[in-house]
């Protein structure tokens, strides 16, 4: 999910996307690709991992 962009994501169903360019499909937001818990989540496990590497 890291290299693909917005625009390259279709939604197929409700909370259903489609990769353009790698063919896969994943679950998402109903609307939007990216959803503001699944943002913090990612922003969380960063923090995590560079706290690990220090």
């Amino acid at each position: 999910v890291n290299n693909r962009t917005e625009t390259k994501m279709k939604r197929r169903a409700v909370g259903i996307w489609h990769c353009g360019s790698c063919m896969k499909t994943v679950a998402g937001g109903a609307w939007t690709y990216n959803t503001t818990s699944a943002v913090t989540v990612k922003s969380a496990i960063r923090r995590l991992k560079e706290l690990k590497d220090q």
